[in-house]
C-alpha cells in the first residue's frame, strides 16, 4: 500500500532537520531521505571541534576492517592543532 506525504525532505543535515521539524509542527506528514547521518556530518565529526578527536580514531579502526588497506597512523599533535585553531 502506497503512503502519501505532504513533503519529502532530501538530506537530514542542519537544514533538513529544521525544515522537517517545522513541517511536522504544522501538522504535515513528512518523509525524509538520508543516506548517511541524521543531523549531517557536522553534528558528528566535521564542524564541532571536539568531534575531530573522536572521528579520527574511529576512521582508523574502520580502516583495519577494510580488506587490502593499511592502518593509518594518528597525528595527535596535528589533530589538536586542527581542533583548536
Amino acid at each position: 500500500m502506497a503512503q502519501r506525504f505532504d513533503a519529502i525532505v532530501l538530506g537530514m543535515g542542519p537544514g533538513g532537520e529544521v525544515v522537517s521539524g517545522k513541517l511536522i509542527k504544522a501538522g504535515k506528514k513528512v518523509a525524509v531521505v538520508e543516506k548517511e547521518l541524521i543531523g549531517g556530518e557536522c553534528a558528528y565529526w566535521a564542524c564541532i571541534p571536539s568531534k575531530t578527536l573522536l572521528r579520527s580514531p574511529e576512521a582508523r579502526e574502520e580502516s583495519r576492517r577494510a580488506f587490502g588497506t593499511s592502518t593509518p597512523t594518528l597525528d595527535l599533535e596535528g589533530l589538536f592543532k586542527y581542533r583548536t585553531p
